[in-house]
């Protein structure tokens, strides 16, 4: 009996590995001013074509192709995994795209927040906040707010409303000419410009503009020096989708009613003891450990407690990705396993991306292993519960 217990034990526990929902709001100060304007409001073109508005898609839209164009408005959030992306219409929320080159023309606007990875990123239209990392970024359109940007070039040749956050190896903010008008086209030369402060990370001081920047210019000398390759990134991103593809198909074979009950748990008022399990565990974990290794006796259980805990922590990522999966598709009633699998590609690479943006990344990923190590934990305690 004691057997079929531990057996019964062992099946909940990677069954809870998979249980995580993962939610990342992004608030926008309104109530802030922007250094440029008087009024914190995103510019808005009136005259909206009537072809977009009949070609609009009221919903988050979700896209797995080699070539993305989206020329139509999306009053909603935008998903994109691809090889070439062009934006040049209206988003409506945020934008979440992994993808080789990236490009938002001239008539790209997203009226939220853009959460980009790729090679080169291209930013010719307007955004509300940046968040991105890239191999080369180049910024000659119009970003309302905030730069959060990674990348080992960074061009800015257009207008950044507010403050500027840059881990980079090179920085220009370089000349840009309007060719538009012949007449006085000396008075149409003009530099990128940072309406507030620049912060920026590098292996050496960069000589900028006089002028390029309004507010304050903060410099920090890298510790690291950049030697990263698209490939090492390739090789990165695929051993996550690899874990959690491989973690997900392990939970829908063993039970995946169980998975599917544990969904909402993040959602309901049950977040706080889950946050309360995913703070306390290491601790606890660790100060048994030193217990038993004191003892003697019990030094192998205090190793195999440590190992045990080292196990949760390296999968709480993949059960965060697994769980965000789960609630996608029940939204959008995706019930195939070929399209849940798709959604988890995406989870899994814009998840990944976020990991990158500097002074953000590392936030989010301490909360993601928090979130995930809690659920696991909560649920292994309250099957214990049950039992007895």
């Amino acid at each position: 009996m004691l057997r079929n217990k531990f057996n019964k034990l062992a099946i909940v526990s990677i069954l809870c590995i998979i249980i995580l929902s993962f939610l990342v709001p992004i608030v926008r100060a309104d109530d802030e001013t922007n250094t440029s304007n008087d009024e914190d409001t995103m510019p808005i073109n009136n005259e909206e074509d009537t072809t977009q508005q009949e070609n609009m898609e009221q919903k988050d839209v979700y896209l797995v192709e080699d070539n993305v164009t989206i020329d139509y408005v999306i009053d909603g959030n935008l998903y994109v995994l691809a090889n070439n992306v062009t934006i040049n219409s209206q988003i409506g929320g945020d934008a979440f795209i992994c993808a080789k080159t990236l490009t938002i023309d001239t008539e790209g606007q997203i009226y939220s927040n853009l959460f980009a990875f790729a090679d080169s990123i291209d930013i010719k239209g307007i955004v509300y906040d940046l968040y991105a990392a890239s191999k080369n970024t180049t910024i000659s359109g119009y970003v309302y707010r905030d730069v959060h940007v990674g990348s080992d070039i960074v061009n800015i040749l257009g207008s950044v409303g507010r403050n500027a956050f840059i881990d980079c190896s090179e920085l220009k903010i370089e000349e840009s000419t309007n060719t538009d008008n012949e007449e006085d086209s000396a008075d149409n030369i003009s530099h990128g410009v940072i309406n507030g402060n620049l912060n920026y990370t590098a292996n050496e001081e960069i000589q900028l503009p006089e002028d390029a920047v309004v507010g304050e210019t903060n410099f920090k000398k890298s510790s690291i020096i950049n030697a990263s390759t698209t490939e090492n990134y390739i090789m990165s991103l695929g051993s996550l989708v690899a874990t959690v593809v491989i973690i997900w198909l392990l939970c829908l074979w063993l039970a995946p009613k169980f998975l599917k009950n544990n969904t909402p748990l993040l959602t309901s008022k049950k977040i706080l003891p889950v946050i309360g399990f995913g703070i306390l565990t290491p601790i606890v974990a660790i100060i048994a450990s030193i217990i038993l290794f004191v003892l003697g006796i019990t030094y192998t259980l205090g190793i195999l407690l440590l190992v045990t805990l080292f196990m949760l922590l390296a999968i709480s990522t993949s059960v965060l990705i697994i769980t965000i999966n789960n609630i996608i598709c029940e939204k959008l009633k995706i019930e195939k396993v070929l399209g849940q699998l798709g959604v988890l590609i995406i989870c899994s690479a814009i998840l990944w991306a976020i990991g990158f943006i500097p002074y953000i990344g590392s936030l989010i990923g301490i909360i993601v292993v928090i979130l995930g190590l809690g659920i696991v934990t909560y649920n292994l305690f309250s099957q214990i519960k049950k039992e007895n």
